[in-house]
């Protein structure tokens, strides 16, 4: 008789194969000029825009089950808190439950705060800001025990935004 993984722990593990993949993928740079920035992507990940209302844009994208997404509302900046209030709408998790990574200006924007906000399983990383052209909103949606394992790649990813 042969001895075979339980069909839970195979799932697990081709899940986790998955979203690591993401972590040792060659990256290419993606321009948006229309929405005004640009950031690494996993090579032959696919971006697709569509319009969220409001103002606000998005380009986003899949790699592995790691989902990527770039939302920019061109014109009238912004305060924080109205992009954070916004940001909150889309992702579906209260501010409060978000861990405050960093903050500062650099890389085009000229003030930005970088978060980590865990739902279950999902964890989602990422940063929002006004840049030259407008407000931001870049982040990632990958498992906890992913972003654990590969936050250098993930880290790697964020520190490649620029907004011009």
């Amino acid at each position: 008789m042969r001895n075979l993984l339980p069909a839970s722990k195979l799932a697990a593990a081709a899940l986790l194969c998955a979203a690591s993949q993401l972590a040792t993928a060659d990256w290419t740079k993606y321009d948006a000029p229309t929405y005004g920035y640009s950031m690494l992507v996993p090579e032959g990940t696919k971006m697709t825009s569509r319009e969220l209302g409001g103002g606000w844009g998005q380009l986003w994208g899949n790699s592995d089950g790691v989902k990527l997404y770039g939302l920019a509302k061109l014109g009238a900046k912004e305060s924080d808190a109205d992009i954070e209030k916004y940001a909150v709408k889309v992702i579906g998790i209260p501010a409060s439950k978000w861990k405050m990574v960093d903050s500062g200006s650099g890389r085009g924007f000229e003030r930005y705060r970088t978060f980590e906000a865990v739902s279950g399983d999902k964890l989602y990383f990422g940063g929002y800001g006004v840049g030259r052209q407008g407000n931001y909103l870049l982040y990632l949606e990958t498992t906890v025990e992913d972003y654990d394992h590969h936050k250098a790649d993930y880290r790697k990813w964020y520190d490649s935004i620029r907004v011009y």
